[in-house]
């Protein structure tokens, strides 16, 4: 069985979103610290993106840019919560 993770289609998928979410906000009248979370769910998204593609070339940076995204992952839940109290 083949992992939803590793599937460049999702991969994709999700970028799409990101970049949806990304633009509905800055179309938005919001202050600066708004744009917080779509950032890092973009950097989050974008890296996994990159690890998946990397994969084949080399093992180890792939890990590493699937660390970077989980990071960035976090990161964006809890740039979410904070702006969710503070907007």
């Amino acid at each position: 069985m083949y992992s939803i993770l590793k599937m460049k289609g999702a991969a994709w998928g999700a970028l799409v979103l990101i970049v949806v979410w990304l633009v509905l906000v800055l179309k938005t009248p919001a202050s600066w610290w708004c744009y917080i979370a779509p950032f890092f769910a973009f950097m989050m998204v974008f890296c996994h993106l990159a690890a998946l593609y990397l994969n084949k070339v080399s093992n180890v940076a792939s890990r590493k840019l699937d660390l970077i995204a989980l990071i960035m992952g976090v990161l964006s839940v809890i740039a979410v919560i904070v702006v969710a109290f503070i907007g």
